[in-house]
C-alpha cells in the first residue's frame, strides 16, 4: 500500500490585507501603552515621583497609541464601524469576543485615565502652572492621583499586549497564531518604552539635584530591565522558531522563508537586538552613557521591525478547516 504525503497537497499564499500600516499600528501601539505602564510602576512601586518625566511620557505614549489607530481606521475605511465596534458591539449584540473589540475599548480607557493622570501634575509642570483651568482641573483630580494610576498601569498592560492576541486568531496563518505571539509582542513594547526612557533621562538630567537622582536611577532601572528583556525576547525567538519548524507544514514553510531573508537577520536580529544587547551591558558595566542613545535607537528601530517581519511572513496554509 501506498503512503500519501498530505503535505504535497498544501499551498501556501502571502495574505495581502496587513503591511506597513498596520505594522506601524502594532508597534505604536505597543510602545505607548508600555510607556504609560513603566510611567506607573515608576510612580506606584518604586515611588520614584517624576511629576515632569511622567506627565510628558504617559501623553506622549497616549498620543501614539492613537496615532498608530489612525492606520487600522484608513486601513478599515469605514471609520464608523470602528467607533461602533467599541462600545456598541457590546450593548447592542453582546458580542465580547473580537480582539478589535477588545482592543479600541482598551485605547479609550488607557487614554482618558492615563490623561486624567497627567493632569494631576500640571502645577509641577513647568510652562503649564500659569494655565487657569488646568490648575484648577488638577486640584480637582489631585485626591485621585494614586487611584488614576492604577487605572492606568492596568490598561497599560492591555494597550502594550493585546495587539499580539489580536494577530494569534488567524489559525490559516502559522506566524501569526503561533503562542509566544502576544508573549512576544509584550516583551519587545516594554523593550521599546525602556527605550524611551532611557533615551529621556540621557536627554533631560533634571533641573534639581532631588530630579537629577531619580532620573539616574531610573535610567539604570531601564538599561538593566531592557537587557534582561533583550535576552528573554531572544529566547522567545528560538522557541518561536523551533515550534514554527515542527508544528505544521505551514510553519516549516515560513521557517525556510524566514531563514534566507538577510534582512531580518542583519537588520533585525543583528542590529535591532544583538547590538543594542551588547552596548547596554557595555554601557552598564563601565558606564559608558554615551552608548545609551544609540542602543535605545536600535531598540525602538528592532521593534517596529518585529512587528513588520512578523506581518511580512504572514502566509495562509491551504487549505484551512473552516
Amino acid at each position: 500500500m501506498v503512503g500519501i504525503d498530505f503535505h504535497q497537497l498544501l499551498t501556501f499564499e502571502p495574505q495581502q490585507s496587513w503591511h506597513l500600516g498596520i505594522a506601524i499600528y502594532l508597534f505604536l501601539g505597543g510602545l505607548g501603552g508600555a510607556m504609560g505602564f513603566l510611567a506607573a510602576v515608576n510612580h506606584l512601586i518604586f515611588k520614584n515621583r517624576d511629576p515632569v518625566m511622567h506627565f510628558w511620557g504617559v501623553l506622549l505614549g497616549i498620543l501614539l497609541v492613537n496615532f498608530g489607530a489612525i492606520f487600522l481606521l484608513l486601513h478599515m475605511l469605514q471609520p464608523f464601524k470602528f467607533i461602533l465596534a467599541t462600545f456598541g458591539a457590546i450593548v447592542f449584540n453582546g458580542n465580547f469576543h473580537p480582539w478589535i473589540l477588545w482592543g479600541a475599548d482598551i485605547i479609550i480607557l488607557f487614554s482618558t485615565f492615563g490623561i486624567l493622570w497627567a493632569l494631576t501634575y500640571v502645577k509641577e509642570v513647568p510652562g503649564l502652572k500659569k494655565i487657569g483651568f488646568l490648575v484648577a482641573l488638577s486640584e480637582k483630580l489631585k485626591g485621585f492621583e494614586n487611584a488614576l494610576a492604577w487605572l492606568t498601569f492596568i490598561f497599560g498592560i492591555g494597550a502594550f499586549t493585546y495587539t499580539g492576541f489580536l494577530l494569534s486568531v488567524a489559525p490559516s496563518i502559522p506566524a501569526w497564531s503561533h503562542p509566544l505571539v502576544p508573549i512576544l509582542f509584550a516583551v519587545s513594547a516594554l523593550s521599546t518604552a525602556t527605550a524611551y526612557y532611557m533615551l529621556y533621562t540621557f536627554l533631560f538630567k533634571g533641573r534639581s539635584e532631588e530630579e537629577r537622582q531619580k532620573r539616574d536611577w531610573w535610567s539604570l532601572f531601564n538599561e538593566k530591565l531592557d537587557i534582561t528583556l533583550i535576552v528573554a525576547e531572544l529566547i522567545i525567538l528560538g522557541s518561536y522558531f523551533n515550534y514554527l519548524y515542527y508544528a505544521t507544514a505551514g510553519g516549516k514553510y515560513v521557517f525556510e522563508k524566514v531563514m534566507g531573508d538577510i534582512g531580518f537577520w542583519v537588520l533585525f536580529m543583528f542590529l535591532g537586538l544583538i547590538v543594542p544587547l551588547v552596548l547596554e551591558i557595555v554601557a552598564v558595566r563601565k558606564h559608558v552613557k554615551i552608548l545609551i542613545p544609540v542602543a535605545a535607537i536600535l531598540v525602538i528601530f528592532g521593534g517596529f521591525l518585529l512587528r513588520y517581519y512578523i506581518l511580512h511572513y504572514g502566509i495562509y496554509t491551504y487549505p484551512w478547516p473552516s
